[in-house]
């Protein structure tokens, strides 16, 4: 399908790299052919060979930069994972990640602001386009407890499993309290939570539950519970991006990383592979100062700002999957 929009996403990924050079960040370049592509349990990876996979993102290596010494560094490329297409995912996809060193959480989301601020403006100036979304700052801030509690009624500092079934049965979302409580809170994000966000504006949800967050550190709340101290960007049900207070402490990522193996094995047999441990991933983060990244999904950052509907739109050319 021959799209105007696709132009127009090569203007915005010169216009990323402009924003960041501006800034003295760094490019880089990392392997597109791995050994370890990720250890999300609910990420499929593509294995092209015995061993051999394709990246489902770049961070294990990008982090491997930081511990040489680079401050501040972003990365355009392309990522990879064998899940079906939609309307907002390519199996072949491209990822924005960038990392900055000694910089808050807080800092961070004001350099995405910027970042978004930038492009529009960009866009508004070249082409007479707006989002038709207000970006003006600050975006909104919300913590995912505080979302459970208004639009859930439920604390989830005080949450079981059989607690978040009722839930579920009492808002009519199939459940059983037998199912594991991250599966339960999926659940109830996407039926009650999601669809609440929103929809004029980007907003950054922030202190996810520490079991849905292998990569990042803890920070804890005023009532001493601990959350995982991480952001992600909506707008509306359409998430944008995905931020960490990078953990780098090995001995917890190892735990972290051996958890995550489990629970595939656990979900999924053998339909999904193993990855192994990536060692010198381990030896790196010990070695980086403090770090916040994101990984934003370019592809889903151009349909926002251009408008469009279907991820094939903002694609030149469309990546081959003979899978149905």
């Amino acid at each position: 399908m021959n799209h105007p929009n696709w132009r127009k996403r090569f203007l915005l990924e010169r216009w990323v790299r402009e924003f960041f050079w501006s800034l003295d960040y760094e490019e880089t370049r990392t392997p597109l052919l791995v050994q370890s592509p990720g250890m999300e349990p609910h990420i499929r990876p593509i294995e092209v060979a015995s061993g051999i996979f394709l990246p489902t993102s770049p961070e294990f290596a990008m982090k491997k930069l930081l511990a040489r010494g680079l401050p501040r560094i972003f990365q355009i490329c392309s990522s990879f994972r064998d899940e079906p297409r939609s309307p907002e995912h390519s199996p072949e996809f491209t990822m924005l990640e960038f990392y900055e060193t000694n910089i808050s959480l807080e800092d961070f989301q004001k350099r995405v602001e910027a970042l978004f601020s930038f492009l529009a403006q960009n866009l508004k100036e070249k082409f007479n386009q707006a989002t038709g979304v207000s970006l003006s700052t600050p975006w909104p801030r919300f913590t995912v407890n505080e979302l459970f509690i208004k639009y859930a009624d439920i604390d989830l500092r005080n949450s079981t499993s059989e607690l978040l079934a009722s839930v579920c049965k009492k808002n009519q979302i199939i459940a059983d309290a037998s199912e594991p409580w991250d599966d339960l809170y999926f659940k109830i994000w996407l039926n009650l939570i999601e669809p609440k966000l929103p929809v004029d504006r980007p907003c950054f949800v922030t202190h996810y539950p520490v079991s849905q967050s292998s990569l990042c550190n803890r920070v804890k709340d005023a009532q001493g519970f601990e959350w995982a101290n991480r952001f992600e960007i909506y707008v509306g049900k359409l998430e944008l991006g995905n931020a960490f207070d990078e953990l780098r402490d090995a001995r917890v990522q190892r735990a972290n990383f051996e958890r995550d193996q489990r629970i595939r094995r656990e979900v999924y047999g053998n339909a999904y592979p193993t990855s192994p441990m990536d060692e010198e991933l381990l030896s790196a983060i010990e070695k980086m100062p403090p770090t916040c990244g994101i990984a934003i999904g370019l592809d889903r950052l151009a349909m926002f700002l251009l408008g469009a509907k279907n991820i094939d739109e903002v694609i030149a050319l469309p990546t081959y999957w003979g899978k149905k």
